[in-house]
């Protein structure tokens, strides 16, 4: 997970849930490469909650924005990515409908319900039209015993109540994958790129806790 409520310690919550591992560069080359085909490498990208900046640092787009409220952060990231250090729900410096491709790993869950949709209708206004919003998340439906183990977490979403929530809000769905990756980057996932990259290939992936959800408005 990559972005925390605002009232937390961000550098804490980085220190104890998600410290850097650098093993985790080859699952991102993997996630990134499977998710090109729905990402416009000649449009301009924005990734919300941006952690340590993997996803960002693989992807392909003609210009990268990355927001995350820990600053200290930066010192993995890109140099040629554009940095907004603040809370997501606070008004994005970026131009109105700029974007191509809005990005979300393990975000939403650590806002409310009506957070969410106000951060939502803000990707709605910073896209394109026909711009795509890119969402990994954990899944309550399979991993319920273990979904409020991070302390941060706040909403609980399955696959089916996710895309019920977003069409709510005015998007299209158009791909979604029920079980795409382990719950965590600290389950027993395998980090050679060429393993997860066999792994995202199979279909049915075993200890798979988290969905996938490509939308656009």
């Amino acid at each position: 997970m990559k972005a925390a409520a605002n009232i937390l310690d961000q550098a804490e919550y980085h220190n104890i849930r998600f410290p850097y591992d650098p093993r985790r560069a080859g699952v991102w080359r993997a996630i990134a490469r499977y998710l090109q085909p729905w990402v416009d490498a000649s449009q301009p990208l924005l990734e919300l909650g941006a952690g340590y900046g993997e996803f960002t640092r693989e992807i392909r787009a003609s210009s990268k924005w990355a927001l995350d409220q820990n600053p200290a952060l930066a010192a993995h990231w890109d140099p040629s990515v554009k940095a907004l250090f603040q809370s997501a729900l606070e008004p994005w410096e970026i131009p109105d409908a700029s974007l191509g491709t809005v990005f979300a790993s393990n975000f939403l869950e650590h806002f409310t319900l009506e957070e969410g949709a106000q951060i939502l209708a803000q990707v709605q206004r910073k896209l394109q039209p026909g711009g795509r919003f890119i969402a990994i998340q954990p899944n309550f439906r399979l991993e319920p015993r273990r979904y409020f183990d991070d302390y941060t977490h706040r909403t609980a979403y399955t696959d089916a109540g996710f895309q019920d929530f977003l069409r709510s809000l005015g998007w299209r769905v158009e791909h979604a994958e029920p079980r795409f990756t382990p719950f965590t980057m600290k389950s027993r996932m395998p980090t050679a790129e060429w393993l997860v990259s066999l792994y995202l290939a199979l279909p049915y992936r075993p200890l798979a806790g988290q969905f996938l959800v490509v939308a656009s408005h």
